[in-house]
């Protein structure tokens, strides 16, 4: 009996020191990831991870995805893969990227998170300081609105058909800056015996004019639209025009427009300087995108 006690006794300490044997040869399993962090923006996103209790020499992945709701479109999903051989028990990993769809051209919220799939240890990607993250990435819209009348004074040249002469001339339009301006714009032009009609706005360029009073609304962030375009003068198309809007407050008698008119042979059959409004109101707009300085003398 006193020998059958001691050999189980040596079997079982030798069992022992072979599966302690076996458990130092098995890499460590508990890798982990610690956090994970990033910087986005409407054009991307920089991403840094870090991780403990690695084994060195070996090579670990970890896979990282990216969540974003965007008002009015599709919900997109981005996911990516760091590749990294431990050179230490921790490691600190990056990446950067841009987003399917970039720049974003619309609000967006995004959430993000990350595995370590060796253990698969995931953690939440903290995103601008929150786990949930709001780009504001909606493409501002500058447009100026509205119409009114030009009172031309006898001593102000007027140009119409090759002479001279003095009367009213009206106007109506929703206008966009842009280069190229967006599509929907309008802009009508009536004086005697005659109607411009425009087709294609070519050019919209809104500037805060430091020469001009502020506009009524101080966030639209310009008071001067300048602008031209090609039309049909009398129903007949290839004409043009260039002009000058200006939206220097309320109630828009300090407002002004100056206009060149061309007919279809490229000759000018309107033109004025720079007018103030006797009759009307034009309003410069901006809505979306991030805010502005207000145009202020």
């Amino acid at each position: 009996m006193r020998t059958n006690r001691s050999s189980n006794k040596w079997l079982g300490v030798i069992a022992f020191i072979v599966l302690l044997a076996v458990i130092l040869t098995i890499p460590v399993l508990a890798n982990t990831l610690s956090s994970a962090a990033a910087t986005a923006d409407c054009s991307g996103f920089t991403l840094t991870v870090n991780a403990f209790d690695l084994a060195v020499g070996v090579q670990y992945t970890i896979d990282y995805t990216f969540t974003l709701t965007c008002k009015g479109s599709p919900t997109i999903t981005q996911t990516g893969m760091i590749t990294f051989t431990a050179s230490g028990s921790t490691a600190t990993e990056t990446a950067t990227g841009t987003w399917q769809t970039s720049p974003l051209s619309t609000n967006c919220t995004v959430i993000g998170s990350a595995t370590l799939t060796s253990s698969n240890s995931t953690v939440t990607i903290i995103i601008n300081g929150s786990s949930s993250a709001s780009l504001t990435c909606a493409l501002p819209q500058e447009r100026m609105t509205g119409g009114g009348t030009v009172d031309v004074a006898p001593n102000t040249q007027v140009v119409v058909n090759g002479g001279t002469d003095s009367f009213d001339v009206s106007h109506g339009f929703e206008i966009h800056c842009g280069a190229p301006p967006p599509k929907n714009n309008s802009l009508e032009v009536n004086w005697p015996d005659h109607h411009f009609h425009l087709d294609k706005l070519t050019l919209g360029t809104c500037v805060c004019n430091p020469a001009f009073l502020p506009p009524k609304n101080p966030d639209a962030g310009f008071n001067e639209f300048i602008g031209a375009g090609t039309g049909k003068l009398d129903g007949v198309a290839g004409a043009s025009i260039v002009f000058d809007f200006t939206d220097q407050g309320e109630p828009g008698t300090n407002d002004t427009e100056q206009m060149t008119i061309f007919n279809p042979s490229n000759s000018i059959v309107l033109m004025f300087p720079r007018t103030p409004l006797t009759f009307g109101d034009q309003q410069a707009h901006r809505d979306g995108g991030p805010k502005v300085p207000p145009c202020l003398l």
